[in-house]
């Protein structure tokens, strides 16, 4: 492969896989004070490392503006503990869940985890060596892990292209868009908006129209990126 096809932005490589990891951080675990510590003293949601145009992109920005200007020390322990009663009858229980965190629940009749699905997501991981931390205890196939392989992906992406292995990015590539269409893609709309009808806090609100619109933007700047290689 000649390098007049090799065009990758770099820094659009950084900001998706840093996209990736955000909203991945605050689906896989209620927000703590260290978390929220880290969010005021980088200002995280003010200078975004993506920004999209679109209404459910800047709305979530928007709602995330507006949660972290609440975070003072009078203000964390009553945020702490909204957040933990959300994240909880949302994504955890011990009643029946508002917004289940596996694809699986979404895209079988029955609504039941490890089954295909979560072996199909298991096996995409493996491809790439990697297993999930919790297998056979929690389903591999959770919102946030599935976004924390994009993440990794994208990141062994730049070590290639930093190291000129341009066959092995590409692939990396085409993996990362095949695991979009086949699972991400699927079922993300589902369920971020279980997400924003349930929430009762802007905070998980935010995370799900940020994670809707850029998944949906991500799966197709990589599609047009795949035609550009083939036509342009």
């Amino acid at each position: 492969m000649g390098m007049e096809f090799y065009h990758l932005d770099i820094g659009l490589l950084e900001a998706r896989a840093l996209t990736y990891k955000i909203i991945s951080q605050g689906f896989i675990k209620q927000a703590n004070a260290e978390f929220m510590e880290i969010i005021c003293r980088d200002k995280l949601f003010e200078s975004f490392p993506l920004e999209l145009n679109s209404v459910g992109f800047q709305q979530g920005l928007s709602h995330m503006r507006l949660w972290c200007s609440r975070i003072n020390d009078e203000e964390i322990d009553h945020l702490l503990t909204e957040l933990k009663a959300d994240y909880n009858q949302l994504f955890v229980g011990p009643n029946s869940l508002l917004a289940p965190p596996w694809e699986s629940v979404y895209l079988t009749e029955e609504g039941l985890t490890f089954d295909r699905i979560t072996l199909d997501v298991r096996e995409f991981y493996r491809r790439h060596g990697l297993e999930f931390i919790l297998i056979n205890k929690e389903p591999d196939d959770h919102f946030a892990v599935e976004l924390e392989f994009m993440a990794e992906l994208i990141y062994r992406q730049i070590q290639c292209i930093n190291s000129k292995q341009f066959e092995e990015s590409s692939f990396l590539m085409k993996e990362q868009t095949a695991f979009l269409n086949l699972h991400l893609i699927k079922w993300t709309s589902l369920f971020t908006q279980s997400v924003i009808e349930g929430s009762q806090t802007s905070y998980y609100k935010a995370l799900a129209y940020l994670a809707q619109d850029f998944i949906g933007w991500d799966y197709e700047h990589l599609s047009k990126e795949k035609l550009e290689k083939l036509y342009g």
